[in-house]
């Protein structure tokens, strides 16, 4: 995540002057001492381990650590030093974060689950803004939504990457590598499979969990000799040896933007992928939820928090 964000950050040279073949102009630079970086969903496990990464690769950023809760955005605020500071902010406020975006060079969007988010609203402001956009998305919907701001995005020279975490995220880069390798030798690939298992919540908090519950009500896009295929969420178990230490694990298939992408942009003709989690009886309560529970069980209103869900606070016993 931090080497992506030092990639898509407009420092001294933006790199949407610097890498774009693009005739747009280039965003104005907010000049000041040093860079600014808003992190939203700062308080939260994958925000705050993003802000920190950013502050050890470059002690100099002004780091904004964006979120509802004060208490502990000023905690790590205090943690990360005097460069950095809390700001009060609801990711759903145009008006709010287009406010906050006139001083900032960056924003890192990590305030998910992007299940929930119907509006690019951080986008958006942010291409108002003249911002440079990046966030770790990880909903097929979501990341096609906020591709369909790319010209528009081009044409105010604001440099915008989404998915841009882990998985997806390094996934599509990886996948994008083993493809150049086997056309480099004359190869064409027919299949493309991605193969993810996290123990537990990976270390990433409740909302990895909260991405994966909520996947559970959607159908999965996957894509079989060039025709878009749809399947059962969490259904199509395979037993998959991760290697040494993870050894054979149990994934199952779930709706994730990389399948769309590495199909679309790779042009590889059948691609899906799996997921699974430890310990071993979460697989058989998401199993059970995808398979029994009606899906308005599974997706709440937008009036109701997911950890409210009688269903969802239950997993989060185990």
């Amino acid at each position: 995540m931090a080497a992506m964000v030092r990639a898509c950050m407009p420092l001294r040279t933006p790199p949407a002057a610097a890498s774009s073949t693009a005739t747009a102009p280039a965003a104005p630079s907010k000049p000041r001492s040093s860079a600014r970086v808003l992190v939203l969903g700062g308080t939260g496990r994958v925000g705050g381990s993003t802000a920190t990464a950013l502050s050890k690769l470059r002690p100099d950023l002004n780091i904004l650590i964006g979120g509802r809760n004060r208490e502990k955005g000023e905690s790590l605020a205090s943690e990360l030093g005097e460069q950095s500071e809390f700001v009060k902010i609801d990711t759903g406020n145009a008006a709010m974060l287009e406010k906050a975006l006139e001083d900032v060079d960056l924003v890192v969007h990590t305030a998910g689950p992007f299940q929930r988010e119907a509006e690019c609203t951080v986008l958006r402001a942010a291409i108002s803004t003249k911002t440079a956009y990046i966030d770790v998305c990880d909903d097929m919907d979501y990341s096609w939504r906020a591709k369909a701001f790319h010209e528009e995005a081009k044409a105010q020279g604001v440099p915008a990457i989404t998915t841009a975490g882990i998985y997806p995220g390094v996934s599509n880069v990886m996948a994008a590598e083993l493809v150049s390798a086997a056309r480099s030798e004359d190869g064409e690939p027919e299949r493309l499979r991605f193969f993810y298992y996290t123990a537990g919540s990976g270390g990433a908090g409740p909302t990895i969990l909260a991405t994966s519950f909520l996947l559970l009500g959607e159908d999965v896009i996957a894509y079989n000799k060039g025709e878009e295929i749809k399947l059962k969420p969490y259904s199509g178990v395979l037993n998959i040896d991760f290697g040494k230490g993870v050894r054979k694990r149990d994934v199952y298939l779930l709706n994730l933007p990389e399948v769309k992408s590495a199909h679309k942009f790779l042009g590889v003709p059948t691609v899906s992928a799996r997921f699974g989690t430890a310990p071993f009886f979460w697989n058989w309560g998401m199993e059970a939820f995808a398979k029994f529970l009606p899906v308005v069980c599974i997706l709440p209103s937008s009036q109701l928090s997911l950890y409210e869900v009688p269903s969802f606070k239950l997993t989060l016993l185990f």
